[in-house]
């Protein structure tokens, strides 16, 4: 089977990125996400529109994926559809990508076994989140660095355009697989500089253009300080140990999902140290690599950040279960026991991935959805509930605000802020005035930030002004987020200069008083 595969070649990677895509596409069209997919989109859209990230509008992403976003809006206009077709790509790629790593090391059904654990785990949840680009570029540096390192080093350059702690995990962990080569000092240096280099030049000439536009102070502000400062204390959650639900298998194995990735990736580590040898320890580039998407899954554990980690504790128990009789057979008792329990740990790791991400993909084929019957929307779909009361919000404010005219978005209070509705501007086509789309807490919970948006809609006095009072908007998270900032400036404001014109379930259309009325 080996030497028909190898025959094969391209077709059968093609033959894989095809099956990978239709696991991520069967459901793309699925969902709307109201905070994370309306940020990117009105990022790209604003950038579509010539405004420059950090100086025009708040953000604190890198600024890869909305400028390749802004790009296809300016090709194809403004849609929920685009996207998704990019995403669909990028998780296939992403799954190919894994598989030819683990194949490196593994055999051909434990190489497979980390492409379905890989391709499940990219398809959910979707989103226009700039990792799996990032992960696609990572793994592909981890599939060069061994012999073209200026070419890894200029996927690593670009990896950092769309994660910055991608490239940074990518780059520590080739310049020390370099470090414990088995090649003289000098020659290790060379090799370092080699892979070095190119990541500079490439990310410098893709980030300066953008920094020198927004400037070097709200550059690093939003894209180095806040990230490491400010999101860590409002957006981290803690571990989930204890599952306290009722009680469905099901439920169980989402829950657990982050622990058994760690348990996997503990295993497999243990397991592949045994195995390091001076003359190959291109190994140890992976393992700081799964490492640092430990480290991002921890800062926030939710499902939005576990995809990572599972892609590479695929790729590393499918190395970690592959036998090596020869180095492990005369060992002593230790390190058969350590061998043991890695091995163990990851297949349990690799089989509850597995498992989980199979189960996602079911639960997604058997969720009810209908189309929604907007302009942008282009065949994407909701829940009935969700998609009814979304539709006539939008055709209201699509007949009372012309095209160009501002709205303003909002969330059920200002004081407590745990997610937004920016895709709203997106589905409308209607501008934010003021800067802030994002639902950051820490900033749009603050006083000065309230200030300068009050005084901005006190200048433009948009024709409608949505309220979303869902309750995730204001939810009691265990962070500092989900507790009130104390300032309801904007919200005093509203009640003085808007009246409750129409609702539509959650969503509360708002207009402006007569000024003599005030």
């Amino acid at each position: 089977m080996t030497r028909a595969l190898r025959r094969k070649g391209w077709p059968w990677l093609v033959l894989l990125f095809a099956g990978a895509a239709l696991l991520s596409a069967i459901t793309v069209l699925n969902g709307v996400q109201p905070n994370d997919e309306g940020l990117m989109l009105q990022a790209a859209r604003r950038i579509a529109g010539g405004q420059v990230p950090y100086r025009d509008f708040w953000w604190y992403y890198p600024p890869g994926q909305p400028y390749l976003l802004a790009g296809v809006w300016k090709l194809f206009g403004p849609s929920l559809l685009d996207w998704r077709i990019v995403r669909v790509a990028s998780d296939a790629t992403v799954s190919v990508l894994a598989y030819a790593l683990a194949r490196r090391r593994a055999s051909v059904g434990l190489a497979l076994a980390a492409w379905l654990a890989a391709a499940c785990a990219m398809a959910f949840p979707t989103g226009p989140h700039p990792f799996p680009i990032a992960l696609a570029l990572a793994l592909a540096a981890l599939l060069t660095f061994e012999r073209r390192l200026a070419l890894a080093g200029a996927l690593a350059g670009l990896c950092a355009v769309w994660r910055i702690e991608f490239a940074a995990y990518l780059a520590v962990g080739i310049v020390l697989a370099i470090a414990l080569g088995p090649e003289p000092r000098r020659e290790r240096a060379r090799r370092a500089a080699r892979f070095a280099v190119p990541v500079v030049l490439v990310a410098g000439a893709l980030y300066v253009p953008v920094v020198a536009a927004a400037g070097l102070g709200r550059s690093w502000h939003l894209l180095v300080r806040y990230p490491l400062i400010d999101f860590q204390k409002y957006q981290s959650l803690p571990f989930p140990w204890r599952y306290q639900g009722s009680f469905r298998v099901v439920r169980v194995i989402h829950f657990y999902l982050p622990l058994l990735l760690l348990v996997g990736l503990a295993g497999s580590v243990a397991r592949l140290a045994l195995r390091i040898r001076r003359a190959d320890p291109a190994p140890v580039a992976t393992m700081v690599v799964a490492a640092g998407m430990a480290h991002y899954m921890l800062v926030r554990t939710d499902l939005f950040h576990t995809a990572p980690l599972a892609v590479l504790v695929g790729v590393l128990a499918a190395w970690a279960l592959t036998s090596e009789r020869r180095g492990e057979r005369g060992a002593p008792a230790v390190r058969r026991v350590v061998a043991m329990a890695g091995a163990a740990g990851a297949a349990l790791g690799l089989v509850w991935a597995l498992t989980e991400g199979i189960d996602r993909r079911v639960e997604g084929l058997e969720e009810n959805t209908v189309p929604i019957h907007l302009p942008v929307a282009d065949g994407v779909r909701a829940r009935p509930l969700r998609a009814a009361p979304l539709e006539k919000a939008a055709d209201y404010v699509r007949a009372h605000v012309s095209p160009g005219d501002p709205i303003y978005v909002t969330g059920a209070r200002a004081d407590l802020v745990t997610s937004g509705y920016p895709l709203f501007y997106v589905l409308t086509e209607r501008p934010n005035p003021t800067r802030y789309d994002i639902a950051a807490p820490g900033v749009v919970t603050s006083a000065p930030v309230q200030r300068e948006i009050v005084r901005v809609l006190e200048r433009v006095r948009p024709r409608i002004v949505l309220r979303w009072a869902a309750p995730v908007t204001a939810l009691p998270e265990p962070n500092q987020a989900g507790r009130s900032s104390g300032v309801r400036i904007l919200d005093v404001y509203l009640a003085r200069a808007y009246r409750l014109e129409r609702r539509f379930g959650i969503y509360l259309l708002l207009a402006p008083r007569p000024r003599t009325a005030r």
